[in-house]
């Protein structure tokens, strides 16, 4: 059976998402699930694709986060597409490097959660919802929920500190009525993956990371 990946790799202030495999007929499939949305950002942006037939490809510029930026935080959120015709889970996974000085952008500071999942249309399998399992932490918008540490830096319930190895973020029974042979607009769920960070004083410097999305086989859970 196929797994489907989606990569997002970040650097500096920027994030990118791109399907890493084609869209034949298989188990699993993931791809773009809408419009991905930012807001708070002073200078940024985010541009990629907007439908649930086009593989995933998002751009984000999380534009100034220095106290510059008057917000109170800069939030990303993209929509994800995931089609299954058996029971499935999706991992996240991290690699790459940060600022080696602790003042810098690390992943603690990049607020990382999941939620709001639903269905597509027609050909989503109808399964009751709260089998679809947002796995702990992440089950949250770190964005509702900042905090300050003793050091006054922003501490979410979930950021990419949580991340290690391959983890498991969501799984569930399958999603797609009939077989998977395309992104089509209407045969499976779609979820959002939500980054944030909060603007205040950080060491110069930069980062490079790639955050690696995949739906494969899961647990076995019933419709």
């Amino acid at each position: 059976m196929k797994r489907r990946a989606v990569t997002i790799a970040l650097y500096a202030c920027l994030l990118v998402a791109a399907s890493a495999a084609s869209a034949s007929a298989q188990t699993f499939d993931l791809s773009g699930g809408g419009p991905p949305t930012i807001t708070g950002a002073l200078g940024g942006s985010v541009s990629g694709s907007s439908s649930t037939t086009q593989d995933l490809v998002v751009t984000v510029n999380f534009g100034e986060v220095s106290p510059a930026n008057g917000n109170n935080l800069v939030k990303v959120v993209v929509p994800v597409a995931i089609r299954s015709t058996d029971p499935y889970q999706v991992t996240v996974s991290v690699s790459g490097t940060f600022n080696s000085n602790a003042q810098a952008v690390q992943r603690s500071d990049i607020g990382f959660g999941v939620q709001n999942i639903r269905q597509m249309g027609n050909k989503s399998q109808d399964c009751n919802r709260s089998r679809h399992l947002f796995r702990s932490p992440f089950s949250n918008d770190p964005a509702s929920n900042v905090t300050l540490d003793a050091s006054g830096r922003a501490a979410y319930t979930s950021s990419l500190q949580n991340v290690s190895g391959a983890t498991v973020i969501l799984s569930g029974p399958k999603l797609t009525k009939g077989s998977i042979t395309k992104h089509e607009n209407d045969n499976g769920y779609i979820f959002d993956a939500i980054f944030t960070i909060k603007p205040q004083f950080y060491a110069s410097g930069t980062f490079s990371a790639t955050i690696t999305f995949t739906i494969s086989a899961g647990p076995n859970v019933p419709c």
